[in-house]
């Protein structure tokens, strides 16, 4: 696609709607019209959204018309087309989290990072699916169904933030909310061809109870660095409703960051590379993509070794954490065995075995975590950024959590690159950086130390400046 050519207010950037509505050549409500248009022409076909509320998102698009029309934007997102992942509550918008035994009722509360967008002037279109309370990394379940790759789809499109990763390739909208707690924002972010970071934890307050604490993170997934940083201005800072984690100050400007990023070279940065981790199997497509772009990385004039981490695989205490959580989940909203047969049976499965769990199984797991932190600042001692593969395999077949036949026992086995990230709070991100022989998109990751995203925004930027990938310009229905 020529990105050099676009005259369609739907597939134009959030910078690039910026520009126009100061110019006044379009309008908010325009944007929003043609967002919408494309959610009505595409989402049939991928299942990216789980609400789309027109009548919302156009009241919001005009009176952002208003402010524009005064001089008085609140900022470069004003006006852009946004979604929220559904596990976020909207005002106005039934709050269900992908599942049947939640509240059908408009939600009447918002957490922080909802506040912060609608203070930016973000116009909401609607809010995208997630598998049940965003339990696993692929997006299909009981309430929404299945949401698919736009690049095939007979494949999935990641998870638990499908539905943004897939609207992000699509265009509908140009902001897209999403959560991590374990990979869910790079996972669909890498099998669908998009960027997508999860940001240092802290940087967005967590002011929403969780069990899963400070394994779970909030970002945006966009088709651009510079728009997710954007999205990152609009939403980082601290806030005394914090619950979970420090915020520093003084908040970086991460839309400059982008911009120096993708205009400039990476003289003199370190960056140690890891093909698997010393532990992962990596599919050969995907390994040589990121074998490229790790030479790619070079010539932009980064310093770049070959280098393991140095950590065991922590997937065992990754899932004592994750699956302890999912069990407090369960037993919150399945008090009878009626409602434990309208849930997604894998989450009933790893709810029973989180309820196993012993006092003493997971003190030990959090002390994986906290030797985890410390071996990463040690490797950051020595390198800015650690460079490996997103996910070590393209998009699975649709509708399963794990491909049969091959030694696996949950979806995380096959997400190796993501969760060690979680557990010590890094910023990690995924950018695209190629194809595999059947045009399934893989992704980058770059990760580095805790509160220096922009080091992770600057490396993205440049690689995504001088190796753009291609975006569909439709769902593709058929290999």
């Amino acid at each position: 696609m020529d990105m050099t050519a676009k005259t369609d207010l739907g597939l134009m950037s959030a910078p690039e709607l910026a520009r126009l509505f100061a110019a006044r050549e379009a309008s908010p409500v325009e944007a929003a019209q043609a967002a919408l248009a494309r959610i009505e022409r595409f989402n049939p076909a991928v299942n990216a959204f789980a609400h789309v509320a027109p009548e919302i998102a156009l009241d919001l698009a005009r009176a952002s018309e208003a402010r524009w029309a005064k001089g008085e934007p609140r900022g470069p997102l004003d006006g852009a087309p946004t979604t929220i992942k559904e596990l976020t509550a909207v005002k106005g918008l039934p709050w269900r989290r992908g599942s049947h035994l939640t509240d059908k009722a408009p939600a009447t509360q918002e957490i922080l990072i909802m506040r912060r967008l609608r203070e930016a002037g973000a116009v909401i279109l609607g809010t995208t699916t997630s598998p049940e309370f965003g339990w696993k990394g692929v997006t299909h379940g009981p309430a929404f169904g299945n949401t698919v790759n736009p690049w095939r789809a007979d494949r999935a499109s990641g998870g638990s933030s499908g539905g943004a990763g897939v609207a992000a390739a699509l265009n509908m909208g140009v902001l897209h909310e999403g959560s991590d707690g374990a990979g869910s924002i790079r996972i669909p972010a890498s099998w669908c061809g998009v960027f997508g970071i999860k940001p240092t934890f802290g940087w967005l307050p967590a002011d929403a109870p969780t069990p899963l604490r400070e394994l779970a993170h909030r970002g945006p997934l966009t088709r651009s660095v510079a728009e997710a940083a954007l999205f990152l201005d609009a939403v980082t800072g601290p806030s005394p409703d914090a619950l979970y984690g420090d915020c520093p100050t003084p908040v970086p400007d991460w839309a400059a960051i982008a911009r120096a990023g993708a205009e400039g070279r990476l003289d003199g940065l370190r960056i140690g590379f890891s093909r698997d981790f010393g532990y992962a199997n990596v599919a050969p497509d995907v390994a040589a993509a990121v074998a490229r772009a790790a030479e790619r990385l070079a010539a932009l004039g980064a310093v770049v070794e070959e280098v393991d981490p140095g950590f065991a695989n922590p997937l065992e205490a990754l899932r004592t954490l994750w699956f302890s959580a999912e069990a407090v989940i369960v037993d919150r909203f399945a008090k009878t065995p009626e409602d434990l047969a309208r849930m997604d049976p894998g989450l009933v499965a790893i709810g029973e075995v989180g309820r196993r769990i012993s006092a003493a199984e997971f003190h030990a797991a959090e002390h994986v975590r906290a030797e985890l932190k410390v071996t990463m600042a040690r490797f950051h001692e020595r390198y800015d950024c650690l460079l490996s593969p997103t996910m070590p395999i393209t998009a699975i077949a649709a509708g399963i959590d794990y491909p049969e036949g091959e030694g696996m026992t949950d979806w995380t086995d096959w997400s190796p690159f993501t969760y060690p990230f979680n557990m010590t709070g890094q910023p990690a991100c995924s950018v695209p950086c190629g194809f595999d022989s059947g045009g399934l998109p893989i992704g980058l990751q770059v990760v580095a130390a805790r509160f220096r995203d922009d080091l992770v925004l600057r490396v993205a930027a440049a690689y995504q400046a001088a190796h753009p990938e291609a975006l569909p310009d439709a769902p593709v229905l058929h290999a």
